[in-house]
């Protein structure tokens, strides 16, 4: 009888354990990447009212991506060292990066859909006018229906909607690319864990 509630309790009990950590990773995720976000809106908001977003400087890209490899790498140690005994496994580092990534690039996707839809609703009619400038000056000699059809393609892809959703693709999957690599170098295997 004895040997049957360990048995019971020693099936069980890894997954209560791992199911908390899960828990937490999602929650420590969501968390930090909702501080990202929030610090991602503001450099997008500040970068928009002194223009600097507008006459294809870096220095929005550079600050962004800085901002988000800092992010994740912050986020990943201190969940290792806060929340989880001063380890952290590769797969898990991984995940928890990922996961800040999508989380924070929810909230800017759904800033840019704001800002596009309600704050600055020309931004696509100048998307599309440099999309044709760009067409013309790469490739001068093009037909008028291979521009109509160039622009055409455009305009299905910056309506908000799929800004939206590539928004969110783009910055988890950059996300995820950032992670592959931060948690090479932040991970720490616990020597005591039974695999």
């Amino acid at each position: 009888r004895y040997e049957k509630f360990v048995n019971l309790f020693s099936l069980y009990l890894p997954d209560l354990i791992f199911k908390d950590l899960r828990m937490n990773l999602r929650k420590f995720a969501m968390n930090y990447g909702a501080i990202l976000g929030l610090c991602l809106v503001a450099i997008a908001t500040v970068m928009w009212s002194f223009g600097i977003d507008k006459d294809g400087s870096l220095v929005p890209s550079i600050l962004n991506n800085s901002l988000i490899i800092m992010g994740i790498s912050y986020t990943i140690i201190q969940f290792r060292d806060t929340e989880n005994s001063g380890f952290i496994s590769y797969g898990d580092s991984l995940k928890l990066g990922t996961s800040v990534a999508f989380f924070s690039s929810l909230i800017l996707a759904f800033y840019t859909f704001i800002f596009i839809n309600y704050i600055e609703p020309n931004t696509l009619n100048e998307i599309l006018v440099e999309t044709e400038q760009a067409i013309l000056e790469r490739n001068p000699e093009i037909s008028d229906e291979e521009l109509d059809l160039a622009l055409e393609m455009t305009t299905k892809f910056v309506q908000p909607h799929w800004m939206l959703i590539l928004g969110v693709l783009g910055g988890t999957f950059m996300g995820f690319i950032y992670s592959l690599i931060i948690s090479i170098f932040v991970k720490k295997d616990n020597p005591n864990e039974i695999i």
